[in-house]
């Protein structure tokens, strides 16, 4: 039976705290690696340069031979220039640089990314845009993500709330897009059946992922904390096929055959 991954970074790969590779995660990479296992490291990062993210998490010591981002396809996405963007300083900089204009007041689309600080007046002022535009656009669709201790609002949480305020519905660049799974599976040419997705998001990522047929790895190592936090929340047909406390938890797995 063909076997390939595609593994999650924060909260699966790297602490969500002190951004250091969690237990088990340099170990699994180069496994992988060693024993010539397709896989695809996936992340929703969009405050970094994909490079220097990349860069940065090698230089940590995960071996990382294939990866992918939000931007590898965001100009798959959005055709048009003039964009309500919001998000973190990194990311409106990295918006521009790719060649978008930021304006609010001619704006053709809405693009929403993370950000800790938001307040009752920038989404008010999504509303507003999403009011004017016709696209829609959350850079991934992440339920929740931790910051500081606390699970703060994903943007897959505020493009549902801006969806429900304006009747409209949104495109997702990042996970759990159907455009993103594809073109990280086309890196390594296998079929969906055949690829186990690793992540510490349950509804961000690894839904969207069983929906088209890959299996799933539930990592507590980030977001979810507690098994129950998922039973108490999922129907039976919905639940991961693994559920592990970190990536040596999985490491242990594979090594035996069983994932």
């Amino acid at each position: 039976m063909k076997k390939a991954f595609f593994i999650d970074v924060q909260g699966t790969l790297i602490d969500d705290v002190q951004k250091l590779p969690i237990k088990g995660a340099c170990e699994f990479i180069d496994y992988l690696n060693d024993n010539d296992i397709p896989y695809v490291v996936i992340t929703n990062n969009t405050k970094h340069d994909s490079e220097l993210f990349l860069k940065d998490l090698r230089d940590k010591g995960l071996n990382i031979k294939n990866y992918i981002d939000p931007f590898y396809i965001l100009k798959d996405i959005l055709k048009v220039k003039k964009v309500a963007a919001f998000g973190q300083e990194s990311f409106l900089e990295l918006i521009v640089k790719m060649g978008y204009e930021i304006n609010f007041d001619e704006a053709e689309a809405l693009v929403v990314s993370v950000k800790k600080e938001y307040t009752n007046e920038d989404y008010a002022n999504m509303i507003e845009v999403a009011l004017r535009c016709d696209t829609l656009i959350g850079m991934h669709n992440t339920s929740t993500y931790n910051k500081d201790g606390k699970r703060y609002p994903g943007v897959g949480a505020i493009m549902n709330m801006v969806k429900y305020a304006v009747n409209k519905e949104y495109q997702i660049v990042g996970k759990p897009s159907l455009n993103f799974f594809e073109e990280a599976r086309d890196i390594i040419n296998v079929d969906f059946k055949d690829i186990t997705i690793i992540s510490d998001d349950m509804i961000g990522d690894l839904l969207g992922a069983q929906d088209l047929g890959m299996k799933s790895c539930l990592v507590l190592s980030g977001k979810v904390k507690k098994r129950s936090e998922i039973e108490n929340s999922l129907h039976k047909n919905e639940m991961p096929n693994f559920i592990c406390e970190d990536m040596s938890d999985v490491l242990k797995l594979l090594k035996e055959d069983k994932i």
